[in-house]
């Protein structure tokens, strides 16, 4: 009986596999990603995807994401993923607004914000009075179009983490920050290619002293 259910099972997640589309499976693999070539990889196939359907925002938001991820991973070239990702998001952008999904507009402009905190924390010292109150005006459009998006609510604890006090930052409010997107996370996504990715960092920030 054990192994009719192992079996069932195993048919299944293959007719899963085959049934999901090809945008479905790509942000299936970027929600388990953590190196450097795999992003690469991913923002690779999902600039394909977002040639083939240009008119449709999550491919090139992905792809956006993908270079943004690339831009933390790699501090000497964060510059130059972080200018890929921002001329992807703001494809995204511009197909987002005129519908005016508050959801969907939050989405996009978390992920403008990180691509300028990425450019921050890559070199603070020369980038940080350029870039870091762009990425706060960013978060501020996300937060207000959906104060619940758990990536918004990720970013603005990190940012208050990473701040030191004199300049605003604030730890005990990012844990609080940290501990709220961390709910918003369990909510079900809309679909499977609705943004789903920032768990694992949330996470990990909320187990640091």
């Amino acid at each position: 009986m054990k192994r009719i259910i192992a079996s069932l099972a195993a048919l299944l997640a293959v007719f899963t596999l085959k049934a999901q589309t090809p945008l479905a499976g790509a942000v299936s693999k970027l929600n388990a990603a953590h190196t450097a070539g795999e992003y690469q990889q991913l923002a690779n196939e999902f600039q394909r995807l977002a040639g083939a359907a240009p008119d449709d925002w999550l491919p090139t938001y992905y792809a956006a994401v993908s270079n943004m991820r690339l831009a933390f991973l790699h501090k000497d070239k964060a510059m130059l993923f972080a200018d890929q990702a921002e001329a992807q998001i703001k494809k995204a952008v511009a197909l987002v607004t005129p519908a005016g999904n508050k959801k969907d507009l939050a989405e996009v402009y978390t992920v403008y914000s990180f691509i300028n905190r990425a450019r921050v924390e890559a070199d603070p010292m020369s980038n940080g009075r350029k870039y870091g109150p762009v990425a706060g005006q960013q978060l501020a459009q996300a937060r207000k179009a959906d104060p619940g998006n758990p990536r918004a609510l990720y970013l603005d604890g990190h940012i208050k983490y990473q701040t030191p006090a004199m300049w605003g930052g604030d730890k005990k409010k990012a844990r609080e920050l940290f501990a709220e997107a961390l709910k918003q996370f369990d909510v079900k996504p809309a679909s499977d290619t609705a943004p789903q990715w920032g768990r694992e960092d949330c996470e990990k920030a909320i187990r640091v002293d």
